[in-house]
């Protein structure tokens, strides 16, 4: 016996929740990575330019480094959350499943 559309739905929406909530904490380390390596990318373009106004240069490339990492946030978060998702999902799935089975049988 296998569980019913309504619990399917349920289950779904329920781990898609978990999901979204336990994968903020890897996109924001790997934004933060990111963000970090960009900076360091920044002071080394910064050391290495002599004759140019490294203001400028400098705040222009920590901007971009920013925005370029904000750009990427939701591509990040569904690569996280996608397949967080879909693991939640199928360990419940199975668990009630088994435990559907398991009460019909007795």
């Amino acid at each position: 016996m296998s569980i019913s559309k309504n619990q399917d739905v349920k289950l779904k929406l329920g781990n898609l929740v978990l999901a979204i909530l336990f994968s903020v904490v890897p996109t924001s380390m790997t934004i933060g990575f990111l963000g970090t390596h960009g900076y360091i990318l920044c002071k080394n373009l910064d050391s290495r330019l002599e004759n140019i106004d490294k203001a400028s240069v400098y705040e222009l490339c920590n901007k971009t480094n920013l925005e370029a990492n904000f750009d990427y946030v939701i591509w990040i978060w569904l690569f996280t959350t996608i397949p967080t998702w879909r693991w939640f999902y199928i360990g419940h799935y199975r668990r009630v499943a088994r435990s559907i089975k398991n009460t019909a049988e007795n």
